[in-house]
C-alpha cells in the first residue's frame, strides 16, 4: 500500500536548522514528535540512527521533529541520498543501503517548556503518516550496533544536541 505524504520525521542532524540550510533543503516545521523506535550511536561520528527493531528492554519512543518536505518528489533524492538510501533512485530499498525510508505512525507532541518535556508531561496529538528513516538490519554495521555488548543505545530517545538546536531555532 503506497501511503502519499510529504511529512518527514526527524531525530538526528537534520533537525538542525543550520544544516538543513547548509543544504537548501526546504523544509517546514510542523511540531514535535515522538514514534515508537530505539535510538543508536553512529559509527565513526557523533550523529545517531534509529531502528523500529522491538527489544523487550528499555526505552522504545523516539523524539524529534516532523517537518513538511517542500517540493517532495524533488527534495527526497537529496534527503534520501544524506541519509544513505536508494528508495528513489532504485524506487525500493536496497538490502546494503544503511538506512530505509519508510512511512510511519507519529505522534505529533505539544510542551510549553523543555522542562515539561523531560518530565514527560507533554500533550499527545492525534497520529499521522509521515517518512522517516531506520536502520537497515541487514547493514553489518547497523546489525554490530544493535546486537553489541558494548551498549551504543541511546537511552532517553533524544539526540539532545540537534533536538536543542531546532528549539532554540523556534525562538522558545
Amino acid at each position: 500500500m503506497h501511503i502519499r505524504t510529504s511529512l518527514l520525521f526527524l531525530s538526528s542532524e537534520l533537525m538542525s536548522p543550520n544544516r538543513r540550510k547548509e543544504l537548501n533543503i526546504p523544509m517546514e516545521f510542523i511540531s514535535f514528535a515522538m514514534v515508537e523506535a530505539k535510538m543508536y550511536t553512529q559509527f565513526r561520528s557523533k550523529g545517531t540512527f534509529i531502528t523500529n527493531i522491538t527489544r523487550d528492554w528499555g526505552n522504545s519512543v523516539v523524539y524529534g521533529g516532523l517537518f513538511l518536505l517542500h517540493d517532495f518528489d524533488f527534495y527526497i533524492r537529496l534527503v534520501d541520498a544524506y541519509n544513505n538510501c536508494s528508495l528513489t533512485t532504485l524506487r525500493k530499498n536496497h538490502k546494503n543501503d544503511m538506512q530505509h525510508r519508510i512511512v510511519q505512525e507519529v505522534v505529533p507532541i505539544k510542551f510549553k517548556n523543555l522542562d515539561e518535556l523531560e518530565r514527560l508531561k507533554y500533550q499527545e496529538r492525534e497520529p499521522l503518516k509521515a517518512h522517516m528513516y531506520v536502520g537497515n538490519p541487514n547493514h553489518p554495521k547497523i546489525d554490530k550496533r544493535t546486537k553489541s555488548f558494548i551498549s551504543y543505545r541511546i537511552i532517553d530517545g533524544v539526540d539532545k544536541e540537534y533536538f536543542l538546536q531546532l528549539y532554540k531555532g523556534l525562538g522558545k
